[in-house]
C-alpha cells in the first residue's frame, strides 16, 4: 500500500472523509493557501504510515490534507503560522497538536491505531 495524503478542499470531502469515517483513525493537516502543506513533517507521517495502521496490524490509518480556507468547519485555524494536525478515530477529534512535534505525533499515531 502506498503513502497518500489525501487533499481536502471542500466542507463535503470534510464531511465525508473525516467526520463520516468509523473504524480509522485520521490525522489531517491543516494549511492555508498562502503556506501550503508543511513539507518536514511528510517523511515523518510516511514512516508513522508504514509502521502503524494496517501495514503494523492495527487500525486504517489515513492522512489528509486541508485547506482550511475553504472548509468553513475549520475557520478557528486559519491565521496560524505553523500547522496543526487533528486526529480523529472514528469520526471524532481526539487530539490537535499545534506546530511540528515529531514525538508527540508519533505518539497518538501509535495509541490511536492499536487494536483493541
Amino acid at each position: 500500500m502506498a503513502f497518500v495524503q489525501t487533499n481536502i478542499t471542500t466542507k463535503e470531502a470534510w464531511q465525508s472523509e473525516v467526520l463520516g469515517a468509523t473504524g480509522s483513525v485520521q490525522v489531517a493537516e491543516l494549511y492555508q493557501e498562502w503556506a501550503g502543506p508543511c513539507k518536514c513533517v511528510k517523511e515523518t507521517l510516511k514512516r508513522l504510515f508504514f509502521e502503524n495502521g494496517e501495514n503494523g496490524g492495527g487500525l486504517p490509518l489515513k492522512f489528509l490534507t486541508v485547506n482550511v480556507d475553504r472548509v468553513p468547519a475549520l475557520a478557528q485555524y486559519r491565521g496560524k503560522c505553523q500547522p496543526v494536525f487533528l486526529f480523529y478515530a472514528d469520526g471524532r477529534l481526539v487530539e490537535a497538536v499545534e506546530g511540528v512535534n515529531g514525538p508527540r505525533l508519533t505518539q497518538l499515531v501509535v495509541g490511536l491505531t492499536k487494536k483493541k
